[in-house]
Formats: structure tokens, C-alpha cells, sequence
């Protein structure tokens, strides 16, 4: 695999310790990775710096046992407020000269951009003009105040739409990347990481917390200045602070050490190499990181490493790096606050084997490295398969998220054709084309599997999956047609199904059943391949494989875990807002229940919605619509107990709820109907209870229960979470339903 980083925040001769971070990642990627740097510099660098180093255009770097090449091309650096939307534009156009000259020297797979502003909107022009994915890795601290620039917000958000993947280097960027595009679903978080073997343990620790250091540049938003009022506060000349770095507001700090009489208490070092800084952090005995905002903080990791303990705001990252046995956190712009938190880490006593271990962990470059490799496309096979679905939106679990993203994933050019009235687009990768929506049921029965026929017949895909009844003639015509396989995806039990739906009389519900159960056994003597959603599914034929509808782990590791959670007395549910599901009974018995119902999903039919804002417990709802899974993470992340009450019908009686997973994954116990299944899972693993769906005043009294217990719900959400993480993943599932194209094709 080939792949060219494109990063203008990147070491060079000028600046050598410019995205240092960037450059140690490197040094961890496998030697079957074949690297390229392309880090364009401004114009005039070394004159802007004061520096008369010479700058190459090219340039060649031992790192480890890599040698790697750097290419420097040159574009013009505006003023920073003006025009600053096209400088993006004026690095593609610096840029893509080289890149296309890279390309005849050999096959491109991939493009990684770390920053979208200017580098990840550049990649995005590059990607689109030569046909190559890319991936954004943003480390932005000041991506909130982009965004609100209307000018950027735009340029940004398509940066990150486009992207393979965009890697959010913490929870709190990944939020505020999804306040801008909550339906993006390529976003994944993977912190920073550090080489360990330049941070060493300190091994002569103090016994008390007077010399602190600081490590930096020297801006404004850094919060120095902040730190040297708190100094002044504390009022002990045993105090000593180092700081480490330069910025442009250097001469501003060393005029207020002056002012506040600290001049004996503060030494400016300068800025330092990566080595001297980690032999610096071993001979201090706390870090103070008083910074206004970071999108991380990787120093406070260094600090760790070398055992000794940190002071830090909380500043979008660090709250998402310290726990209370590390350092302590305190408000940023607070002088007094960091006074305080001060006197309190020189109070504490903190392990250094303890700091270093938690480092060593969660966050080592070898990790860290290896889990954004994870994210790269796979090698490209030459086929192409293409989903069809007249009733699934494109955005549905089972179809999109696991199995296109899993073909994805394997290599395969996936297309998806549905009719949920949205508008063509590529989506992390999957080509997704709309045949439109339709009025009635009757019409999109009709009419969508022709639509969709002619449809197929355009996209030159080596094999088909089709995922509903409706479309079984249209499959197996296209099958005669094409020559190619055709695979058919089983998801319910249609014809115990339609014998309880509402808008059937029970002649038609009858007749339906019949039919679909003799256009089922057709379709599976006829097409190649069949596969179904549940064991009881696979009963009613002989030879059909089983792909468990399991969740799929990786969506829901960022849940999260703070024991506040099971005391917090909110209830969820999140999926389609059916009678059939128990919406109304749940309703109804919150009425007397201290508790919040946190409720997702669209209503169907949309009268529904009336019928249950007529209860009185539906005060005790809060609404969100439709959520994507991001979305539905954080509201997993803020409820102590998920419901799912499905109703006895005959085709819920051996049937696993998927979203009874997807909260088990999430650490969140379970309150489930006692359906057969449901009974056999949870007397297995006790992660809930499951009880009569239909009686209210048994619902009351146990969530009454239930939610005055966190210490019993804290046991079962992890007792769910354990089973699903050991037993039913999707990741556990996706070989079994690779295989099958691996076979057919």
C-alpha cells in the first residue's frame, strides 16, 4: 500500500520541531506501508523565521529503519484574515503538480491529511481531481471557531463528508465535528500517542511537588500568562517554574514576571528538542498545562510517562486524558482556581509507576498507530457488489452500516440502491442511488422493484442482494438477465409477520402470509445464495446460513463509562415508534415513575405520535426524531436503563431485538418483553429482566426498582456488555458473511 501524507504542519530544516507528533507516528508504520511526505512551506520561510537554513524542495530521512522521502513545495502565505478561505485552493494548486507526478512514478492508495484547515480541504480538491480516497486525522484546537466562520464551515464540512475516514483526535472534537454534520458517519476518535522509549520513568521521585514546568508555545491562548499570576498568588518562594518553548508572546511574559516580582521564582528555557524536553519533564516533579483550548495536549501524556503528575484546564483535551490519580483540573482563565489546584496537587500523593502504566496502556505510538491503520481502505478487489431495497432507508444497520461498510472494508466497489426520496451520493465509500419515494404502500409494491430493476441494470455489479420479499420476481429476472448471482437477505419472519399488521384485515393478512411463504421458498431454490437474520428465521428452510443481526462494537467503545450514568434515572429507547413495541405502555407507567424517557426514532404511522402525547406520563419524554449512531451513543452515554417492549406477536416470539444488543454494547442493562428468546438470553447472562409487556402497573413498579438500584444496573450493563463483547459482535459475524461473496465470486 502507498500512501502520500500531505501536512504543512510537518519538522523541517527551518522549523524542526513543527508537528514533531506527526513525524514519530511515522516511525511505527509497518514496512509493507510505503510512505510519502508532501509538506508544503510558505515562501520565504526562513526569512519570516530569522533562520538562514536552506530548504530543499526534496529531501530524504532516516527514520528507524525507514528512509523517507520529504517533498517541500512552496505556495504563498496570506495574511492571516485575508482571503483565507483560498488558501486551501492555493496549496492544491501547489500541490497537485507533484502529486500527479507521483502517480506516473507508481499507483496512489491513499491520501492523509492531519488538519483540515488548509491541508484536509486541499486533500479533498486533490482526492476528487485523481480519483483517490483520503482520510482527515483533525488535531484542530480551534476547529469550533472555524466553524462558526461561514466562509470555512462549509469548505470544512465537505472536507469531512468526502473523507474515507475523518479521525477525531478526542471525544470533544469528535462532538463538535458533529455539531456541524450530525449525519456524519465515517467519524472515529483515536487520540494521540507517545514513543515511550524517549520517555522514560523518573526514578528518583520528590517527596514534595515544588518544581513545575511548563512546555509550550508561547501564545496567548496557551494561558502563561495565567500561570503567572497563579505564582504570584501562592506567595511561596520555593516555587519554581520552568518554561519551555518560544512564541510571539514571549517578551510579554518575561514583562510580567518583572511585574509580579517573580523573576528569581520563573526560568524561560527556550525551545527544546524532544529529547531535552524529556529529560527536562524527569528532573521537574508536575506538569502545569494552563492552556485556554486544545484539541488534545500531548505533553500531558509526556508528563505521565515520566511519572509525574498534572496540572491542567479544562480545555476541550486534557479532561479527556486526567483522572483524579493523575493530576488535578481546574477552570481555564482562572488564576485563583489555578492557585488552588496547585496547593492541591503539592497535597497529593501521586505513584509514578501508576502514571506511566496509564500511558503505556491507552496511549503508546504502537497502539496508536495500529488502530488508525485499521481505518485505511483494504487492498481493492476488482468486483462490485450492489444492495437493492425498496423499504430499507440507506442509513439502516443491517444493510449499510454492516454489510456495505463490511464489503467496503474488504476492498469491494459497493452500490445501493433505495427509494427513501434522498439524492444520490457517495457515503463512506458506498455509491448510493435513489429511485425516489412513493405515496402509498400499494404504489412503491408495485412500481419500485421495476424502478429498481432498471436501476440494476445500469450498475455493472459482478453479484446482487436484494433485502426485501417484494423484490424476489425482480431479483431473479435480473438474475436471468445479467448472469450474475443474486444473494437473498432474510432479515424478518415475513409471513408470521404480516398476519399482525395493523393495515391488514385477517383475510388479507392470511393470504398475504401464504403467498410470501411460497415467493420465499421460490427464491431460495432459485437465486445462488440466501442468508438469515435469526435461527428461527432459518427454521422455516433447509440449508440457509445464519448472519446473527449483532451489534457492531466499534460504534459504541466511546459510550460513556461513568458510573453517574446508572443514577441518573433516564430510560431510553431508540429505533421505529410502533404500537407493536410497547411505546404506549411505557408511557403509561412513567406516570408514576421519578424518570425521564429519552425517545428516538420516527413514528410510524405518524399518528401514533398523537395517541401518545395524550398520556399524561408523555411530559416525562424527551423527543429527539431520527438519530444517528453517533447520536444515539451519546444518549446511551447520559441513561441508566434501555427499553424494548415488543408485543407477543408470533414473528417477536424467536426473535432477538437488534437494538437489545446495541444496548447491552453500550453498558446499558436491559427491561425486555418475556418473549422465549429474550428469556433464554437473559437467564444466561443476567443483563436486565425481562417481564409482561403488557402490564403497566408491572412496568411501574419495576422501573421503580430497577432505577433505585444503580449499583444492580451498573452490574448488569456490564454483564451485557461482557457477553456481547465475548459472543455477539458483528465483528464476530462479518467473516461468515464475507465468506459467502468470497465464495460465490
Amino acid at each position: 500500500m502507498r500512501v502520500v501524507l500531505i501536512n504543512s504542519i510537518f519538522p523541517n530544516p527551518v522549523e524542526p520541531n513543527k508537528g514533531n507528533f506527526i513525524l514519530k507516528n511515522l516511525e511505527f508504520y509497518p514496512a509493507n506501508i510505503e510512505l510519502e511526505v508532501i509538506a508544503p512551506v510558505p515562501l520565504g520561510l526562513g526569512l519570516r523565521r530569522g533562520k538562514k537554513v536552506k530548504l530543499p524542495l526534496k529531501r530524504r530521512l532516516v527514520l528507524g529503519s525507514r528512509e523517507l522521502t520529504i517533498h517541500h513545495p512552496r505556495f504563498v502565505l496570506l495574511p492571516r484574515n485575508l482571503l483565507r478561505p483560498i488558501v486551501s485552493y492555493i496549496e492544491y494548486l501547489c500541490v497537485l503538480p507533484l502529486l500527479k507526478r507521483l502517480m506516473r512514478q507508481g499507483k496512489i492508495d491513499l491520501l492523509h491529511a492531519n488538519f483540515a484547515m488548509p491541508d484536509g480541504i486541499a486533500t479533498r480538491m486533490l482526492a476528487q481531481k485523481l480519483d483517490i480516497p483520503y482520510i482527515i486525522t483533525e488535531h484542530l484546537g480551534s476547529l469550533k471557531d472555524l466553524l462558526a466562520n461561514k466562509r470555512l464551515r462549509s469548505l470544512l464540512l465537505n472536507a469531512y463528508r468526502d473523507a474515507y475516514k475523518v479521525i477525531a483526535v478526542s471525544e470533544n472534537t469528535r462532538k463538535i465535528i458533529l455539531e456541524g454534520n450530525p449525519a456524519l458517519s465515517n467519524l472515529r476518535v483515536i487520540p494521540n500517542g507517545i514513543d515511550l522509549k524517549l520517555f522514560k520513568l523518573s526514578i528518583s521521585p520528590s517527596a514534595s511537588i515544588h518544581k513545575l514546568i511548563y512546555v509550550g508555545n508561547l501564545v496567548e491562548q496557551k494561558g502563561v500568562q495565567v500561570l503567572l499570576k497563579a505564582i504570584m498568588l501562592i506567595a511561596d518562594p520555593g516555587l519554581k517554574l520552568s518554561i519551555v518553548g518560544e512564541g510571539q508572546y514571549s517578551a510579554k511574559l518575561k514583562s510580567l514576571c518583572c511585574e509580579y516580582g517573580l523573576e528569581a521564582q520563573v526560568e524561560f528555557m527556550g525551545e527544546k528538542t524532544p529529547s531535552e524536553v524529556a529529560q527536562l519533564l524527569a528532573n521537574h516533579h508536575a506538569l502545569v498545562h494552563p492552556s485556554f483550548i486544545e484539541s488534545f495536549g500531548i505533553v500531558v501524556l509526556e508528563a505521565l510517562a515520566v511519572g509525574i503528575p498534572v496540572l491542567a484546564t479544562y480545555n476541550g483535551g486534557s479532561e479527556h486524558i486526567l483522572k483524579p490519580e493523575l493530576g488535578v483540573l481546574v477552570a481555564p482563565r482562572d488564576a485563583k482556581a489555578l492557585a488552588e489546584g496547585i496547593r492541591e496537587l503539592r497535597q497529593n500523593h501521586y505513584d509514578p509507576q501508576l502514571l506511566r502504566d496509564y500511558v503505556v496502556e491507552n496511549y503508546s505510538l504502537e497502539n496508536v498507530v495500529a488502530q488508525t491503520l485499521t481505518e485505511y481502505p483494504k487492498h481493492k478487489r476488482d468486483k462490485c457488489i450492489c444492495h437493492l431495497s425498496s423499504v430499507h432507508v440507506r442509513t439502516d444497520v443491517r444493510v449499510f452500516y454492516k454489510q456495505c461498510l463490511s464489503l467496503i472494508e474488504a476492498g469491494y466497489k459497493v452500490h445501493l440502491v433505495v427509494a427513501d426520496k434522498g439524492r444520490h451520493e457517495r457515503k463512506s465509500g458506498v455509491i448510493i442511488h435513489d429511485i425516489g419515494d412513493f405515496v402509498s404502500r400499494k404504489k412503491r409494491f408495485f412500481l419500485a422493484p421495476w424502478r429498481i430493476l432498471r436501476r440494476a441494470r445500469y450498475i455493472p455489479a459482478d453479484a446482487y442482494q436484494i433485502h426485501d420479499p417484494e423484490l424476489i420476481p425482480m431479483a431473479i429476472l435480473l438474475k436471468r438477465l445479467s448472469g450474475k448471482p443474486v444473494v437473498y437477505d432474510i432479515h424478518e419472519c415475513y409471513p408470521e409477520m404480516f398476519l399482525h399488521k395493523e393495515y391488514l384485515s385477517p383475510l388479507a393478512g392470511k393470504l398475504l402470509s401464504f403467498l410470501i411463504r411460497r415467493l420465499e421458498s421460490w427464491a431460495v431454490r432459485t437465486l445462488d445464495a440466501s442468508i438469515a437474520a435469526t435461527e428461527h428465521i432459518a427454521e422455516q428452510f433447509s440449508s440457509v446460513p445464519i448472519v446473527h443481526n449483532y451489534p457492531i462494537l466499534a460504534e459504541w467503545t466511546n459510550v460513556s463509562s461513568d458510573p453517574s450514568r446508572y443514577h441518573s434515572r433516564n430510560i431510553c429507547y431508540i429505533g421505529n415508534i410502533t404500537r407493536e413495541r410497547g411505546i404506549g405502555q411505557i408511557i403509561k407507567a412513567i406516570e408514576n415513575v421519578d424518570c425521564r424517557f429519552h425517545l428516538a426514532g420516527n413514528y410510524e404511522p405518524k399518528e401514533f405520535r398523537d395517541e401518545l402525547a395524550a398520556l399524561a406520563g408523555f411530559s416525562k419524554v424527551i423527543e429527539y426524531g431520527y438519530v444517528n449512531r453517533q447520536q444515539a451513543a451519546d444518549i446511551f452515554s447520559e441513561c441508566a436503563l434501555g427499553v424494548v417492549l415488543f408485543d407477543r406477536s408470533p414473528n417477536h416470539l424467536h426473535s432477538l431485538s437488534t437494538k437489545m444488543f446495541e444496548y447491552m454494547a453500550a453498558a446499558l442493562p436491559i427491561l425486555v418483553s418475556d418473549l422465549p428468546a429474550n428469556r433464554k438470553l437473559l437467564d444466561k447472562a443476567v443483563a436486565g429482566l425481562y417481564i409482561d409487556s403488557s402490564d403497566v402497573s408491572l412496568i411501574q413498579d419495576v422501573l421503580n426498582k430497577l432505577l433505585s438500584e444503580p449499583e444492580k444496573l451498573a452490574q448488569m450493563g456490564a454483564e451485557g456488555k461482557r457477553l456481547v463483547t465475548q459472543e455477539l459482535s458483528w465483528e464476530s459475524e462479518k467473516a461468515r458473511y464475507l465468506k459467502l461473496y468470497e465464495e460465490l465470486l
